[in-house]
Formats: C-alpha cells, structure tokens, sequence
C-alpha cells in the first residue's frame, strides 16, 4: 500500500483527526462567515458585501464543522476505494494522469485515440502491473451531456459516464477502431482512417471497424473475435495505436469495474498471444465472478 495509504489506514484504525482534513477544514473557515453573511442577507433583504463581526463570530465555527464533515465524507471515501481495490490486485490512485502515466508505458498515445474522453472529467482511478505491462482504469464523465429519461419522457441533467481501461498492449499495432455503428460513423476519421468490412453481414450491420491498417485489423478480428464481440453486446468500445489499447464501456460507478475488466481479459484470449498477450485483470476469484456478471448482463 501506498504511504497516503497507510496513514489513511492509521487514521480509520484510530477513528482521530487526520491531516489531510486540516485544507477542507482551513477552506470551510474562510467560507463559513460569508455562508452566514449570504443566509443573513437573504432573510432580511440586505446587501452587504463583507461579513461583519457577528458574521465572522458565527460563521469560523460553523465552517470549521462543515469543512471537516466534508473532508471526512470524502476522505472515507476514497478509503472505500482503496480497499476495493486492494483486494482485487489493484491500486487506487489519488493522482490519477500522474500514476496513468506512471503505470502505462504507452499512455502518451491517448492523445491520438478518438474513443477516449479526451475532455472529460476523470475520477475513481485505479492502477495495476502484470509482468511488465501497466493498466489505468477510471470513470469519465461529460457534465455537459444529456440523456432522455424514457420513464418521465424528457431530458435531465444527468451526466453521461463511461469507464476507460487502458494498458500495454505488448506489441505493436496500426490504429484500429472498433465501436458500435452511430450516427458520427459516415463522417471519415482523421489520419487515414478506412472503413473495414467483414465477410459476416450481421457483425458488419452492429459494429463499425475503421482503421489505418487493414491487415491490422483482421489479423486482430478473427472469427474468434467476432463470435466473442457478437456474444457480448454492443456495449462496448475497442481501439489499438502502436503498444497501447483501450476498452470501454458504459458505467456509472466503479463497482462496475469488474465486469470491464473480465470482458477486457476475455478479448485478450480470443487474439492471438503473438498480437495481444493475455492480460489478467482480475485476481482469479474476482475474475470468476466477474465472468458471472458479464453472463447475467447478457441473459
């Protein structure tokens, strides 16, 4: 475990005051007096602009409180986090471009990938190294997005997520694109991206495959391949550049991690070993359940 870790571990042992509370704390004083100006302010009509003594009396107090109780809801949190994690054979990252970075040798190629949420917010990384070869996974969420509520019939707010796990792919690669058909697939991608067709009509008429490469992609799409796409739904995003790749899927919290994962593990061993090495995800007991959810996902 981590240093940060073990004194988070220390500090939910010992149920104290930890330091990493002491800016949320910090931050909640300075906030509190204008907290208790702007409640103030509301119920009589005024208009000032500075909290005054009364302000600054009862506001320190109070926001010392809600900086705490904020830094601790969040501290417990991300606890919760790392002990998932942990016990399935990864780690959690408090700093997650530095630690995807870190961890994934080709991770500079994400720049050129049009699957990943380039300007998403990133949140609930997790990291793991399996005989050289480095894997991130991590929710992305588009605040801006809007999803139709199909129960109330109208739009909300709600944020659009998705889970991205990318790792070492151990070889080389041209840049292959495998994603659901959607209304963007007639628009051509930029860097000589060709649409690549395949002799089964019904894999062709779900999914979208565009590469560089053509020989790329049907040495990595083999029969075995489309029978493991086609049992899985169409869920899922799969794209190779040079040593790394990226699978997605749609999430909305990290629990979900798993199921990506086994489906991620079960891709690497229907390619052959020679184009993508297999790559265990998942401590086995982990995987086994997460093959399970997978199924039940698909039944």
């Amino acid at each position: 475990m981590a240093a940060d870790g073990h004194l988070e571990g220390q500090w939910a042992q010992q149920r104290g005051f930890h330091a990493q509370l002491i800016p949320h704390a910090v931050v909640g004083v300075v906030i509190g007096p204008f907290l208790v100006m702007a409640i103030w302010a509301s119920q009589t009509n005024g208009n000032a602009h500075w909290p005054s003594a009364i302000d600054i009396v009862l506001g320190i107090p109070l926001g010392l409180l809600l900086g705490y109780a904020v830094g601790l809801g969040m501290q417990r949190q991300r606890l919760k986090m790392q002990r998932w994690a942990n016990a399935r054979g990864w780690t959690y990252a408090r700093h997650g471009k530095s630690a995807l970075h870190s961890k994934v040798s080709h991770a500079e190629e994400l720049k050129h990938f049009s699957t990943y949420w380039k300007l998403g917010i990133k949140s609930s990384f997790m990291t793991r190294r399996v005989d050289g070869r480095g894997a991130c996974i991590h929710l992305a969420t588009h605040a801006n997005e809007k999803r139709k509520n199909t129960k109330n019939s109208f739009n909300n707010d709600q944020p659009k997520c998705r889970t991205f796990l990318i790792f070492d792919g151990g070889t080389e690669c041209g840049h292959v694109v495998i994603h659901p058909h959607h209304m963007t697939d007639a628009i051509d991608l930029p860097g000589g991206m060709q649409s690549i067709k395949f002799e089964l009509n019904e894999f062709n008429k779900q999914w979208t495959v565009k590469g560089t490469d053509p020989k790329s992609a049907y040495d990595r799409i083999s029969q075995k391949t489309i029978d493991y796409l086609m049992q899985h739904g169409t869920d899922y995003a799969i794209e190779f550049k040079g040593g790394l790749v990226v699978v997605s899927s749609s999430a909305a919290n990290y629990r979900s991690f798993p199921t990506l994962m086994g489906y991620a593990t079960g891709l690497t061993r229907v390619i052959a070993d020679d184009l993508l090495p297999l790559f265990e995800f998942l401590e086995h007991e982990h995987a086994t359940e997460a093959s399970k959810d997978t199924r039940a996902e698909n039944t």
